[in-house]
């Protein structure tokens, strides 16, 4: 009985001695006489955007601030077991990256404050200044010209029915102009219609899921500006 167990436990000695021989140590990096790096910066700086830059870039590669004075931050990264310590200075033209500690990190070390540095130069570099919008194009005012001259009272009369005709909505009325709107299944228009006793002009104002072209052309408008037209004319024979 003793003998088996003696048998059993030796094999699970040498089980366990084995999976611990199966998984190598990660060396620590022994940074006594490293030199610092140095991160020279493109262009100057204010301090303050320097300390940003590296704060968001700490963000992004996992680190953590350990102590911070004026200029000068010491950040930790902690990472599967490995601990990696760095001292970083900052000026309005340089960040210097001195290790203090990399306890189980191997080549890693190099790898990690290689990103840290990486990350620091991307968020110090100017933003690019989004290209402005194209100037809106809008159709040109379309006229509607009467076969003869009319009455002011007569024109407005006219307008009307040829508003109601095509199933445009006046929203307000003010001295010889009119705000009128057509909500359609293809997209909603909104025109002012300035009057006198010899024509009628019909001004653009804005529009919803209408497109036009470079020119200002849309097929939809110009046919809803063709009925329009047609009949204010119409209504002024």
């Amino acid at each position: 009985m003793f003998g088996r167990l003696a048998r059993v436990g030796a094999v699970v000695a040498v089980v366990l001695v084995g999976a611990g021989c199966g998984k190598k140590a990660v060396p620590d990096v022994d940074l006594s006489n490293a030199e610092p790096r140095v991160l020279l910066l493109p262009e100057q700086h204010e301090p303050a955007a320097v300390r940003a830059a590296i704060i968001a870039a700490m963000q992004t590669r996992g680190w953590v601030a350990e102590a911070e004075n004026a200029g000068d931050i010491v950040a930790r990264l902690s990472h599967k077991g490995a601990t990696v310590r760095v001292d970083l200075v900052y000026a309005g033209d340089r960040v210097t990256i001195k290790g203090l500690l990399a306890e189980g990190a191997g080549r890693n070390y190099e790898k990690w404050v290689g990103n840290l540095e990486a990350s620091i130069r991307e968020a110090l570099k100017p933003a690019v200044a989004a290209a402005p919008p194209p100037p809106a194009v809008t159709p040109a005012p379309t006229m509607a010209v009467f076969e003869a001259k009319q009455k002011p009272e007569a024109v407005k009369v006219a307008l009307q029915r040829a508003l109601s005709q095509h199933s445009w909505v006046m929203e307000s009325e003010q001295g010889d102009s009119l705000v009128a709107r057509l909500n359609h299944r293809r997209g909603m228009v909104r025109v002012r219609i300035s009057y006198d006793t010899a024509q009628a002009s019909i001004a653009y104002l804005d529009s919803q899921e209408l497109s036009f072209d470079a020119a200002g052309r849309n097929d939809e408008y110009e046919k809803w500006m063709r009925n329009l037209v047609d009949s204010i004319r119409g209504n002024t024979r």
